[in-house]
Order: structure tokens, then sequence, then C-alpha cells
């Protein structure tokens, strides 16, 4: 057997064996795969024992996996974290570019004797640098922090400048520097970077929602796109890594960074393109160079000193100025530091045009060798202080993962949900999501239960192709609700994302019969989903929030859902709701994670609110309404009705239903007294109380208690403010009770009202006939707690067992206080 290998079979299966073991050797001597990888590339190529010559397939296997690096990084790049922080990704990028040029031209000019052209050309490659450690960040979980995002963007300014550099100095040196090449250069540029970031989201978006295909044809897309993109870099006088990097970003919003297709793409880079491009690095180097004379040793040498010494300079004073963590700035030099791509195009320009001899290439191939044994070491320690630092920050002991149920009724949209239940996991939860078949009882159960185990076999295969571990739930029960609920208790259940076609009959209160059950009898979040679109294809979310929504207990939680939803779907965030709630609410919204692009609008009337929502939201849209449960202070009737009406406006949008969990706000807002005649007779009044009364209607009945207290004028204008408020925002604490609040400056503390009518007091939107009123007057620019706190005392009383019935009942006040004593 001849050496180098010339069989293909043989080539390819040797590469498989060194991609196999030259990361578990690594592992056993503490070292990164990627060193495994570079110095494997070492040992076997044509300057080692020459088992592989670098031939034209290693080469064109290597470039693919340096383009592939480039497309991750920009996949995985957080975008929102760039847009807020874009000041730290520029600083960066001309502090590593500007640093390396003016070290790298002085050590040219100086030491090596060069002139100045050559010198400047040699100062670009310390100035260019390859993400070579990205994969290492990207196993850690880091591709969305700070540091990485910062140098990631970093990366592509200091190489775009850095190549531009080259085509300028290598025309200058052939004499082809004129106005129609500094026209052509950028004219060229600026028209390939505008027309990949305009036509990849349009030609992504197009196919993801048009083309009916499976993740295979998919991939298969993603990747032509990103190396048209990458030839089309070549064919503009950019690099083609920028084509990749580009690619990346544009389609970083339309692949969701839990989905089959991101596991494909991560897949297929890291067993195979990758390794390919570490080894033929490591194939570059010939120590043997070093034995030639002394000139090669001083010029490597300096050349490793040199880019050390640069990039460490580059990555401290970046993290001084930007203010980051000491491990967080080794994070950035360990990932900069490698050179690779970008130097070896520079010193092969520079050997062809004879600016460059065959020492500097020796002292190149050194300095690309040191470097990227280097990086990878100081890239994963850095990377595991960083994490424990991130980990140790995000900890929250009453803020478990979620663990997130998904009831199936067949397979029909069962992708969708999927889809959405990984967007909602967090990254680094270790908890299965539990897709659900609840078969009923009868005399075929066992018949049901194999038909649901086939259902369920699609969502297993699905989620474990994701990378996300799945238990699936087979459930025989009376009737789908039960086993809903059951399985939701038995499991410690989190969130229940459930499926609806946006269709409701007149016998429907809300969703229809089993979904309506569904949310009543659980506490757990509920996502109620019409999906129209592939979530993917999202381009903004818009949450409709109620009024008071901010006083209700979830709100917390179903505001960090969102913005979760709006991050990993890549999309912008517009929340629509009251100025009431903007100004409560909005300095825990903007600060809530994660960072998302945030703007808000406000609804100057509940009661229009479908028109409003219909002009906002179109095609490309995803609706998000947030509602409660009733009896918790933001529900009202209008919010049964709402889903349908907006399901029915909007039938090409993607449509959730957010139902907060069901944690009562009163029992965190009220006080601790307990509930006797005392307590009673500070939250109500004799003289304000109506019992008894036969006064035909709300309108009148509003008239009689604002009479109780104040002058006519203002009894006239606070009864016309409540008579509103009951025919748009009326709240049902109980059965048979209905509650009107709002803010007068009538008043100058809580101010509460009670009336018992023996007829129906015919209030429009309330869900049965209520006979009992509930006011409540809050002088305005009250603290918000204060009256919340106020409303939490009502409904504390009012949910006393059989205390309705007490009302009605009583003939006096003090019936009611020797009831309840």
């Amino acid at each position: 057997m001849t050496l180098p290998f010339a069989d293909p079979v043989l080539i390819f299966a040797t590469v498989m064996i060194l991609i196999l073991v030259a990361p578990l050797l690594a592992g056993r001597l503490r070292l990164p795969e990627i060193v495994g990888l570079i110095l494997a590339g070492i040992i076997v190529g044509p300057y080692g024992i020459g088992i592989l010559e670098r031939d034209q397939t290693i080469e064109l296997l290597g470039t693919v996996g340096l383009l592939y690096i480039m497309f991750l990084a920009g996949l995985e790049i957080d975008l929102n974290e760039v847009r807020r922080n874009k000041s730290h990704t520029v600083v960066f990028g001309l502090i590593t570019f500007i640093i390396p040029l003016g070290m790298g031209t002085a050590l040219g000019s100086y030491l090596f004797g060069m002139a100045l052209p050559a010198a400047v050309l040699l100062a670009s490659m310390f100035s260019s640098h390859t993400l070579v450690t990205f994969p290492i960040v990207a196993k850690l979980g880091l591709s969305k922090s700070r540091s990485v995002t910062t140098t990631i963007g970093g990366t592509i300014i200091t190489d775009t400048l850095a190549l531009l550099l080259l085509a300028v100095v290598a025309s200058a040196t052939r004499g082809e520097i004129s106005t129609a090449f500094w026209i052509r250069l950028f004219a060229l540029m600026i028209v390939y970077v505008a027309g990949v970031l305009l036509l990849i989201p349009l030609l992504g978006r197009w196919f993801f929602r048009n083309v009916e295909v499976d993740e295979n044809v998919e991939f298969v897309f993603v990747i032509a796109l990103t190396f048209l993109a990458s030839y089309l870099a070549h064919a503009a006088g950019l690099e083609p890594i920028i084509g990749a990097f580009l690619a990346g970003i544009t389609l970083n919003s339309l692949i969701p960074e839990r989905s089959l297709l991101m596991a494909r793409i991560h897949f297929t880079g890291d067993t195979i393109f990758i390794p390919f491009f570490l080894l033929s690095v490591g194939m570059l180097v010939d120590v043997s160079l070093l034995l030639t004379g002394t000139e090669a040793w001083i010029v490597a040498i300096g050349m490793i000193v040199v880019a050390l010494v640069c990039k460490l300079a580059a990555a401290w004073i970046s993290r001084k100025l930007l203010g980051y963590r000491p491990d967080e700035g080794l994070l950035i030099f360990g990932l900069s530091v490698n050179q690779a791509a970008a130097t070896l195009a520079a010193v092969l320009v520079g050997y062809n045009i004879g600016l460059f001899s065959e020492v500097v290439i020796t002292g190149t191939i050194m300095m690309i060798a040191v470097t990227c044994f280097v990086g990878p070491i100081v890239t994963e320690r850095a990377g595991r202080r960083v994490l424990l630092h991130e980990q140790d920050a995000a900890f929250d002991e009453s803020n478990a993962p979620h663990r997130i149920l998904i009831p199936m009724e067949e397979r029909t949209g069962a992708r969708e949900l999927l889809d959405l239940a990984f967007l909602l996991r967090s990254r680094d939860s270790h908890e299965p999501i539990y897709p659900l078949r609840v078969a009923e009882e009868g005399g075929d159960a066992v018949q049901k239960v194999a038909e649901a185990e086939k259902i369920l076999g699609h969502s297993v295969v699905r989620a474990m192709s994701a990378g996300v571990p799945v238990t699936p739930l087979t459930s025989v029960s009376l009737n789908v609700t039960s086993g809903i609920l059951r399985a939701a208790v038995d499991n410690r259940i989190s969130i229940i994302v459930l499926g609806w076609n946006g269709e409701v009959s007149s016998k429907t209160r809300t969703f229809g019969r089993h979904l309506d059950a569904v949310i009543e009898r659980s506490r757990q979040m509920v996502l109620v989903n019409r999906i129209s679109q592939p979530i993917s294809t999202a381009q903004r979310i818009v949450a409709l929030l109620p009024p008071f929504a901010e006083h209700t207990v979830g709100f917390e939680n179903s505001v960090t859902t969102v913005k979760t939803i709006a991050n990993q779907a890549g999309t912008s965030l517009l929340l629509l709701c009251s100025a009431e709630t903007v100004l409560a609410g909005r300095d825990f919204i903007e600060r809530a994670r994660p960072s998302v692009p945030l703007e808000f609008q406000t609804l100057a009337s509940w009661r229009g609110v479908v028109e409003r929502v219909k002009q906002l939201v179109g095609s490309a849209d995803w609706l998000i309404l947030s509602i409660v449960r009733k009896g918790e202070a933001a529900w009202q009737p209008s919010l049964e009705k709402l889903p349908a009406r907006l399901a029915r406006e909007l039938p090409d949008s993607n449509f959730t239903v957010m139902v907060s969990a069901a944690e009562r706000w009163d029992a965190r807002q009220s006080s601790d007294n307990a509930v006797d005649a005392e307590y009673v007779s500070s939250i109500f009044r004799p003289e304000r109380t109506l019992l008894q009364a036969r006064s035909g209607g709300i309108e009148a009945t509003i008239e009689t208690l604002m009479a109780m207290e104040f002058p006519p004028q203002q009894a006239a204008g606070l009864s016309a403010v409540l008579h509103r408020i009951s025919r748009e925002e009326p709240v049902e604490l109980a059965e048979d009770v209905a509650l009107l609040h709002t803010h007068v400056p009538n008043v100058n503390d809580s101010t509460a009202f009670l009336a018992v009518s023996a007829e129906p007091l015919q209030i429009p939107l309330a869900s049965g006939e209520p006979r009992i009123l509930v006011v409540l007057l809050d002088p305005v620019g009250q603290d918000p707690a204060r009256h919340l706190r106020a409303l939490a005392d009502i409904a504390r009383i009012i949910r006393l067992p059989d205390m309705v019935t007490v009302l009605h009942e009583a003939r006096s006040f003090d019936d009611i206080l020797r009831a309840i004593g």
C-alpha cells in the first residue's frame, strides 16, 4: 500500500476514524477536541507521516467547514443582543483591527525590514481572525452571551476591513488603483450586502410558508441558499466567509433554536464539515520549515508573539471600555486569537504578487498552528468560568424549568404544537416535554390506546430528533378533560399547550366544551393555539393585554413567556394595552429577560379592541391574547367571546390565547386579618349599603348608591362614569356578584358601596343575571397597590362560604354582621 492513500473510500474511512478518535484522545489529555483534530491533521498530513494528501477533496470539504462555522455563527448570534449593544460590536471590531494593524506594520517595517505595502499587508493578517473555537462556546450554550455576541459582530467588522485592505494593497502593487476601482469595489459591496439582507429573508419566509415539505428538503434549501450567498460574496469582491455569515444572520429568525431543522444543521456541521476544516488546518503545518535557518525562526517567533499580544491587548482594552468581567475578556481573546482563513488568503496573495517570501509563508503556518492551539484552550477554560457566572446570576429557586404538557387529538397540528413547546422550553432545561393522548373508557379502550400510541410515536421521533427529551403519556379516563387534568397533576405540569381550530358554536362559551373545562379546572398556565402559518415565519408578535393586567398575580410570568416566544422566534414584540398598564408595568416589561425589540401602543377603550387589532395585525404577525380566569382582577365578561371574534376576523394569522396561572390574586394581596364583623365593617358601611332594593336596573341602582354619599351634581357625574363601566368593563367577583371599580377625584380614600337587588340588574356583558353590585371608588393618583389591596379585601369577603345567600336574605347591615359572626 502506497502513501498517501489514493483510494477515495480508504481516504474517507481514515478521515472518519480521525474524527472519532482524535477528540477522545484529546479529552484523555484534557485538551479541547478542536486541538485534537488539528494535531491529528499535523500527524497524518503531508508534512507528518504522509497518510493523507491535502488534495482538492480535503480543501473543498475544509472550505465547506469554514463557511459552515461562519454560517452557524450568524445563525446562532443573538440579534436582539446585537441591536441592544451594537456599540459594543463596533468598539471591539475597530479595536481588534487597529491595534494589530499598528503592531503588525511596526513588526514588518522595523524588524523584518519590509516596504510599507508589504508591512501593511502583513499587518492585515494580524487584524483578521477566524472563529475556529465557536463550536466550543456553542456546546457550552454561550452563543447568545454578550461577550460572544460582541466577538462575532466584531469579527465581521475586522475581517471585512482586513480583506478590503488586502484588495487595496494588491491592486496598488499591480498599479490598478483608480477611481473606477473604488467605485466598483464599494458599489458591488453595497449592492451585494443589500441584496442578501433583503432577498434571503423574503425567499426563506416564502419557502417555509408555502412549500409543503419535511425538514430534509428544508435543510437542503438552507444549505443551498448559504453557499449561493457565499459564492456571490466572492463575485462581489468579498470573501465567501462574509456571505456565509450574512446568510446565517438573515435566516436567524426563520430557524428556531429548538427545532428539528436546527438540530440537523448542527449535526451535519459538527460531525462532518467542521472536523474536516480542522484537519485541513493541521495539514498545513510543516514543522521542518523551522530547520531551514535562523531567519525562519525570527519571522515565526515575531509573528506568533505579535499575533498573541495584539489580540490579547485588543480583548483587554475592549473589556475595560465595555465594562466586561475578566473571564469575559479572556473568552473574547480565546475566540479572536485564532488565525486561519483570512490569514491564508492574505499571505498567498502577498506571495503571488512578490511582496512576501517563502520565509513569511513558513512563519504564517507556524502562527496559525500556535494560535489554533492556544485559542481552544483559552476559550474552553474561560467559557466554563463565564457559564458558571451566568448560571449563578440567573439562578432562582422559585423559578424551576417548565414542564410542558401537549394534549393531542390527532396527528394533524401536532407538529406546530411541538414547535411551540420547543420555543417555550429553556435552553438549559433538562425537563422533558409531555405529549399526551387521552383514550376514553369503553369497550374499545384497548384499540383506542393503540391508536394513541401511534399518534404519540411521531411526536416522540420529532422531539428526539430535535435533541429535546420527551415522555409520551397515554391516559384512559372517563373523558378527555379528566385525563388532561390528571396528567397535569401527576406530572407537575406548569404549562398546558392546546390546539384549537378557531371555530365556535352558538352554545360554546369561549373555545369549546373540553377546552373551557380544562381552563376552568386547571391552575397551570394554558396556551390555546390556532396555528395558521409555520411559527418560524412570524415577523412580529402582537401581545394584547386586558385592562388591569398589571394587577394580576400571573402578570410577570405572562410577560416573560411572551418575551421568550418572541426571542426564540426571532421577532419583535408589540404590546397593546391600556395606558395604566404601560405606566405601571413598563419598567418591569423592559427589564424582564430575555431582551427583544419592544414597542408599546395604548388602547383608549377596550370596547373597540377588535377593530384596533384588525388594523394592526397582518397575516405575517402572531397575535397573543393574554386573559385571566373568571374572578380575577383583570377578568371581564367580554373576554369570553373575544377569542372567537378575533379568530374570525384574523383567519390567516397565528393566534394564541394565553391564560395565566391560577394562583389567586387576592390570596397574595389581601390582608392577613381574620374575616369577622369588624373586618367587614372596615370595608363596607351601613350608610353605603342598599339591601332588598327594587330599583329596576343597573343605572337606577348606581344612581341610588351615589346619592347616598355625594351631592346631586357629583352623584350624577359619578353615576354616568359607573354606568359606562357597567356597559364596557364589569368584573364578576362570583356568581351573581358584579364589581365596578375606578379612580375618581371625589374621594380621599378607598370607598366601597354594596347593593343587593331583588331583581336582575341587567348588566349587558355579564355571563349570568347578577343581582348584587359592589362599587369601589379610589382617589385619582392613589398607589396601585392600595387599590389592588382594596379589591382583594372585597373579593375575600364576597367569596366567603354562603356569603351570596347571606346578602340576599339580609334585611339590614346588622344581619350581615351577625351572620358572619
